[in-house]
């Protein structure tokens, strides 16, 4: 797959990571992850035993290295690099390393296998550690990349409106996740994740769609996101069949209010961690509503997860250009689980929503 991102675009993110990778005494940059590829090349490769990778020396020139049965697919991505396919006699190594040039070279070192890295090694190529140098150029993002994402959010925002619309008592889970995923795809979604629970089971953020029935009482915690021209939107909202009881009204007063603070927070210059804290000081401070089980939210973009990360750890501060999703939560065992989240960019004039998705708290059946 290839992006529709144009030409000077993606040359001129190569010509910012050169000028990055010369001021870190790089020699050259080894790009291998999907999302970074795609970033500076405009190609959507699907990598799976095959290396796929971007060579870029400082000095100039660099190549995208694809295996032979992408060799037509690579062709057409909006890119001034040089095309190097291997064939299937090749692990592509060699014609890597070629490209490279050798000496310091930058690698995603969260990213990068052990053993490619150990066979760059042999080849006089010095893997060191650069994936701030690339996620310092991908965490910003431009005009083009936030409207897209803004076009990701509205369709996950028509599709979860959809979904709310036509609930009703009976419905099962795993039905209902794959009839969200697929009106996100026939409406040009390219990837999806639907995360919708039923009552309890939507007291594990990362639970797993079974064969629940929507019952009477049951809480609904909709997380739906879906990738449209390369980038994700990112939303979550909650409801209840029949009037909320008093826990999930109270616990969706507090999340709102953490979520509010949270936002607040998430201006240029602000640490990362103090976003969280922004809205931990909120849900923990009502433990008899449930527990918080995770930070304030991501960055996004081209992955649905980016660096840097909303939790308490996280070093890195904000800065103009980055998008992130701000989505607390709180959860409770057999009963259930509340998160409200929004996609947010992180403006010089403060916070702005890229999403519009109506915050309330959806009554199911009525």
């Amino acid at each position: 797959m290839t992006s529709t991102i144009e030409r000077p675009s993606v040359d001129a993110r190569v010509d910012r990571l050169r000028a990055a990778a010369g001021e870190a005494g790089l020699d050259a940059v080894l790009v291998t992850n999907d999302a970074s590829i795609a970033y500076f090349t405009g190609f959507w490769g699907m990598q799976l035993e095959r290396l796929f990778a971007v060579a870029i020396p400082v000095s100039g020139g660099g190549a995208l290295v694809v295996p032979r049965l992408e060799e037509d697919s690579a062709a057409g991505a909006p890119s001034g690099l040089e095309r190097v396919v291997y064939d299937p006699t090749s692990d592509g190594i060699p014609e890597l390393v070629e490209a490279l040039g050798g000496g310091r070279v930058g690698v995603e070192e969260d990213h990068l296998v052990f053993a490619r890295a150990e066979a760059l090694r042999t080849a006089d190529c010095v893997p060191s550690p650069a994936g701030s140098v690339i996620m310092g150029l991908r965490a910003r993002k431009d005009a083009d990349e936030v409207e897209r994402m803004r076009k990701a959010c509205r369709l996950v925002t028509e599709v979860m409106e959809q979904m709310f619309a036509e609930l009703e008592v009976g419905a099962v889970e795993q039905t209902v996740n794959a009839l969200v995923a697929h009106r996100l795809r026939e409406r040009g979604a390219t990837d999806s994740h639907p995360l919708v629970l039923f009552g309890p089971n939507g007291a594990n953020p990362h639970g797993h769609p079974g064969d629940r029935t929507l019952a009477h009482g049951d809480v609904v915690c909709a997380d739906v996101s879906a990738q449209v021209d390369g980038y994700w939107g990112d939303l979550t909202r909650c409801g209840t069949v029949g009037a909320p009881s008093d826990w999930a009204q109270a616990a969706w007063e507090t999340v709102r209010e953490a979520q509010a603070a949270a936002i607040a927070a998430a201006r240029v210059g602000a640490p990362a961690r103090d976003v969280d804290a922004a809205q931990r000081r909120i849900v923990e401070a009502h433990p008899e509503l449930g527990r918080c089980l995770h930070g304030a939210g991501h960055a996004i973009g081209a992955e649905i997860h980016e660096p840097p990360f909303l939790i308490p750890r996280t070093t890195a501060a904000l800065e103009a250009g980055m998008c992130v999703t701000i989505e607390p939560g709180l959860y409770r065992a057999g009963v259930g689980g509340i998160r409200l989240e929004d996609q947010v960019l992180i403006t010089d004039d403060g916070p702005e929503l890229v999403s519009d998705l109506p915050l309330e708290l959806r009554t199911i059946g009525r």
